[in-house]
């Protein structure tokens, strides 16, 4: 009998329990920094069950890894797509999960600048490719052991998410720059 674990249920359970207990001991100083560490541990739990698609157990027989490494691939698979069927539902299918891709690391681009402190870009985008690299190879090594369905290494998906998560880091500083300019020019005004 195959079950498969759901990464986010039983994190969620573990996550509450800590939280629980986390407010117990600490009641309600540093709140505002607790609660983001708690969300971003939210969120990186549901980033493994999206990559993952959950655990197996027992594991499956053993998958042959695949390595799609030619860089742009799915601007070609929708040319493909669209020129065999037009904009039917494996055209859409193929935007959509580009699109998911590029925006499912976005937030930990907002994390690093809010949680992590990271004023560097290069360092966030740096960051950002890794950790979407260890995504890559985890899916492979897990697919590998029999632990997730056929999962792919992909370059797509690593510059999709690279560049999803430097747009999260970039949008954050931009707001931040805008916040501080505004309340810089409004003290001006009421100085004056």
């Amino acid at each position: 009998m195959l079950l498969i674990f759901d990464v986010v249920e039983i994190g969620l359970v573990f996550l509450i329990l800590y939280i629980i207990i986390d407010f117990i001991r600490n009641r309600t100083s540093n709140l505002l920094k607790r609660v983001i560490i708690y969300s971003f541990v939210f969120y990186i739990l549901n980033v493994i069950q999206l990559t993952t698609g959950g655990i197996y157990i027992p594991p499956q027989k053993e998958f042959i890894p695949q390595f799609q490494l030619v860089p742009f691939y799915f601007i070609g698979d929708w040319i493909s797509i669209y020129q065999n069927k037009g904009f039917d539902w494996f055209f859409w299918h193929s935007v959509k999960l580009s699109f998911y891709n590029l925006i499912m690391l976005f937030p930990l681009g907002v994390y690093l600048s809010v949680l992590f402190r990271v004023k560097r870009s290069s360092i966030a985008i740096l960051t950002v490719f890794l950790s979407s690299l260890i995504i890559e190879i985890y899916q492979v090594v897990l697919a590998y052991l029999g632990l997730v369905g056929g999962r792919t290494f992909n370059i797509d998906d690593l510059l999709l998410n690279t560049l999803g998560g430097s747009a999260g880091f970039l949008t954050i500083m931009l707001v931040t720059r805008l916040f501080e300019s505004n309340h810089y020019w409004q003290g001006k005004r009421e100085a004056s």
